[in-house]
């Protein structure tokens, strides 16, 4: 069923190719769908099933959410001469239909809810419906996380990049994976996310209003 989510919502990002807030709605529905029909099916309640929970060792997680903004802001400007920001710029402006009115609430509901729409799939849905196989939890839940984001940044880069895209998006999958496992907590790795995606929402400001 996760499998197919992905699919669905590559397809949708590739081939339908909607309005952001059209796409963010049926995001919504295929992703709650299928936890909310697992949750009926096995009847597990949703924050055992998910792993809702205070994170344990919660002092220690400060240094991740630190490290995640700092690594992707030093990314960017890394492999910036690397990445078509023309096109990048232009994917902001069009394609996610973002302008200066707008990006405010775009970007908000980017870190607070869409993280926590994505972890609550692929951390607490994916990868704890897998742990009976830690290795495959990791390899596969990660593995559909990366290819889930290629449809919508696959087309900011040249092929050579966009393969080191999908190695650090498998990373950041792994990385996401063991900061919920590690704290034990949904909450936890979603920290981490929403923390990510500041920074890329930052970058995001940079491209569209800054740069040059």
């Amino acid at each position: 069923m996760g499998a197919l989510a992905c699919i669905a919502m590559s397809l949708i990002e590739t081939v339908w190719k909607p309005v952001y807030f059209v796409k963010s709605a049926l995001k919504v529905v295929i992703f709650l769908g299928t936890i909310g029909a697992v949750c009926v099916c096995t009847r597990t309640p949703i924050r055992e099933l998910l792993n809702i929970r205070k994170p344990k060792k919660a002092k220690t997680l400060f240094w991740f959410l630190g490290l995640s903004y700092v690594a992707i802001i030093a990314g960017f400007f890394l492999f910036k001469n690397m990445i078509d920001l023309d096109t990048l710029r232009q994917s902001l402006l069009d394609k996610e239909g973002l302008t200066k009115r707008n990006c405010l609430y775009v970007f908000s509901y980017i870190i607070l809810c869409n993280s926590f729409l994505e972890e609550s799939f692929f951390r607490g849905f994916l990868f704890r419906g897998l742990k009976k196989n830690r290795r495959a939890a990791y390899l596969l839940s990660s593995l559909l996380f990366a290819l889930y984001h290629i449809g919508i940044v696959g087309s900011w880069f040249n092929p050579l990049v966009l393969v080191v895209c999908i190695i650090g998006l498998m990373l950041a999958g792994i990385v996401l994976d063991f900061v919920s496992e590690h704290y034990d907590s949904l909450f936890a790795s979603y920290a981490v996310h929403a923390c990510a995606n500041l920074a890329i929402n930052t970058i995001g400001v940079y491209m569209i209003f800054f740069a040059a």
